[in-house]
């Protein structure tokens, strides 16, 4: 297994040099200690370590704040803080670069694995999270409905194209804010759709379904009449994560009733077996079977992963898994299907399809294990 390589960054050599026999002593790597902001550069480019520890007081201009969000900006690689004693002022600018622990001098061995072993874990949990934001981004980007999404306490997280021109700002522009203060919904008999009644909805996973609303657009104070959905947002260990908003057109919501898209799906897979169509901006694509390298659900959507490209589908897991042939696909998580033939690596609670890692639910084990072969 490999080591945890940990950059010690402190001024004074003596205290460096305790820290790193401490940390080697530990089962930690240090590979090495800097005693300035120059060597920290140097090294943090020669050994891309796992962690820093950085000393938050420096003599001269550039302090450990300075270091900390040198890092943050160019490695994301999470600080943890050495302190003494830090004034208010100080402190206050520390919190700004986001340090993932602090620990006090003088300190012992069991305060540095603690504060390390912590660091680690909520850093990986910060990198499945942003993972899990970027993966449902990139896949709401391309369908055709306005898609607002929220984190869990209403603010805005992501808008994509149809959401921002409808809306009158950027993602950029509206992230952090508020979204109930960009717009307001108001369904049938005039009820507005609060902010607090809605996230207690999607925590409670209650889905709304093409409820036919009214959107007061605040920036231009236009208003629409659309048919709005919404669902929750669930990372891939079932952490709650905010909540989608899938504003829609009436006139596109009723093209949708017959699903013509999924008639066309199952009329493939009735005639040729081996591939179906899936719709990608106006055309109607084939995909090969034997290239798809797993099916991922995403709220009201599902992301189909092939060898070469992405398809983002309106549909349900369910409907997808009735279209696949069960000889070849299975499901192994409320999120994933994968074909059978393609894992690489598996172990208790995972298997690896290229270089994706995709969970095994529980309720999805015993099933998935009888459908392997062992020697």
């Amino acid at each position: 297994m490999t080591k945890i390589k940990i950059l010690v960054v402190e001024d004074e050599s003596i205290v460096a040099k305790d820290i790193q026999k401490s940390l080697e002593k530990l089962g930690y790597e240090v590979p090495a200690t800097a005693s300035s902001a120059a060597s920290a550069y140097e090294k943090l480019e020669q050994i891309l370590p796992d962690l820093v520890f950085l000393d938050i007081k420096w003599k001269g201009e550039a302090d450990g704040i300075h270091i900390a969000e040198h890092i943050k900006e160019k490695y994301n690689i999470p600080v943890i803080f050495l302190t003494s004693y830090v004034d208010q002022d100080t402190l206050d600018r520390a919190k700004v670069t986001e340090p993932y622990g602090y620990i006090v001098k003088p300190f012992n061995d069991s305060d540095l694995k603690t504060t390390v072993e912590m660091a680690l874990f909520k850093y990986s949990r910060d990198r499945e999270v942003r993972e899990s934001q970027h993966r449902l981004a990139n896949a709401l980007a391309m369908v055709e409905e306005c898609i607002v999404v929220m984190d869990t306490e209403g603010r805005v997280s992501y808008l994509n194209e149809k959401a921002e021109n409808m809306l009158g700002y950027s993602t950029a522009t509206a992230m952090g804010m508020d979204a109930f203060s960009l717009f307001s919904i108001e369904a049938e008999g005039g009820m507005l759709l609060k902010k607090e009644a809605l996230m207690e909805q999607m925590r409670k996973n209650e889905s709304i379904e093409n409820k036919e609303c009214h959107v007061l657009i605040k920036r231009d104070n236009s208003s629409l009449s659309v048919v709005v959905s919404a669902s929750s947002i669930h990372d891939e260990k079932d952490q709650f994560l905010g909540c989608a908003l899938i504003i829609s057109d009436k006139q596109s919501a009723k093209l949708k009733t017959p699903d013509v898209e999924n008639q066309v799906t199952l009329l493939d897979n009735q005639i040729i077996q081996n591939s179906f169509f899936v719709k990608k901006g106006s055309m109607l694509v084939k995909v090969y079977l034997d290239n798809i390298s797993w099916i991922q659900a995403m709220d009201n959507y599902v992301i189909i992963q092939t060898n070469s490209d992405q398809f983002v589908i309106h549909s349900t897991m369910k409907d997808i898994e009735m279209k696949l042939p069960v000889a070849k696909f299975l499901g192994v998580h409320r999120s994933y299907i994968i074909p059978l033939d393609k894992i690489n690596v598996l172990d208790e609670n995972t298997v690896l399809i290229g270089d994706k890692t995709i969970p095994i639910g529980k309720s999805y084990k015993e099933t998935f294990m009888a459908r392997l072969n062992f020697l």
